[in-house]
């Protein structure tokens, strides 16, 4: 189970924009100062709790594609 840990969210968040094509919510990451670090390219950079954000989005996102408001 996943657990609360910003910075796990944030990349969590952010390579799963990547991979769903979800740029607007990169630029948002961006715009509060979040940066990926260098290494992180696909989900196994990601750490355990990061991995369970990850699964949540993905599920989320199959069950319902339109559930990310894009600004």
């Amino acid at each position: 189970m996943a657990y609360f840990d910003r910075f796990d969210i944030c990349e969590a968040y952010y390579v799963w924009a990547h991979d769903w094509g979800e740029y607007a919510c990169i630029t948002r990451l961006q715009r509060m100062g979040f940066h990926a670090r260098p290494m992180l390219n696909d989900y196994t950079d990601l750490e355990d709790n990061a991995r369970n954000l990850y699964d949540a989005l993905t599920a989320r996102s199959e069950a319902n594609p339109n559930w990310y408001a894009r600004p």
